[in-house]
């Protein structure tokens, strides 16, 4: 139980940065995006973007939107641990949050990606997909673990059934 608190504890700090950054997105991102004479370069998975052109100026709101879905599956992931505290493990909403959180860091991921290589094979004629291991940003890892939590929600499914079925037998 130590570790579910400390793993709440990490979540909770986590999540209150991100408010603090997505407050800090909300009035610097319509200024990046609507005013012609800001060029500040922006680093998305280690590419610079300068935001001058409307492909350009697409990928970076695309990419705030990916940022968003991942910043709710840490909400979701939140509610979920507590749950867990409150002892409400074999139910259907933690069934339901699992499969819902990996969907949603699938979607991040792939919407991300999916962009950045729009952004490269139109403004940069560079045609090409990069695998990056060992790096938390990873598609592979973002995709894994979005997998991970679905495969998760299939157990606890399974489990809830089967407690379910037991609890009818005594």
């Amino acid at each position: 139980m130590k570790k579910l608190n400390i793993l709440k504890t990490v979540l909770d700090l986590f999540w209150f940065f991100t408010l603090i950054s997505i407050a800090g997105m909300l009035i610097f991102i319509p200024f990046y995006l609507f005013s012609s004479d800001i060029d500040i370069p922006i680093k998305i998975k280690g590419q610079e973007i300068l935001a001058v052109t409307i492909l350009a100026k697409i990928v970076v709101f695309v990419n705030i939107i990916s940022g968003l879905l991942f910043f709710y599956s840490i909400y979701l992931l939140r509610k979920l641990v507590g749950l867990f505290q409150k002892r409400e493990i074999f139910n259907d909403e933690v069934v339901r949050l699992f499969n819902l959180i990996g969907k949603l860091v699938i979607a991040s991921s792939v919407i991300s990606t999916i962009s950045l290589f729009v952004y490269n094979a139109v403004e940069r004629n560079h045609l090409g997909l990069t695998l990056d291991f060992g790096g938390y940003d990873s598609f592979l890892i973002s995709v894994s673990l979005g997998l991970f939590f679905m495969v998760i929600s299939e157990i606890f499914k399974i489990a809830k059934n089967m407690k379910e079925e037991s609890d009818l037998m005594i």
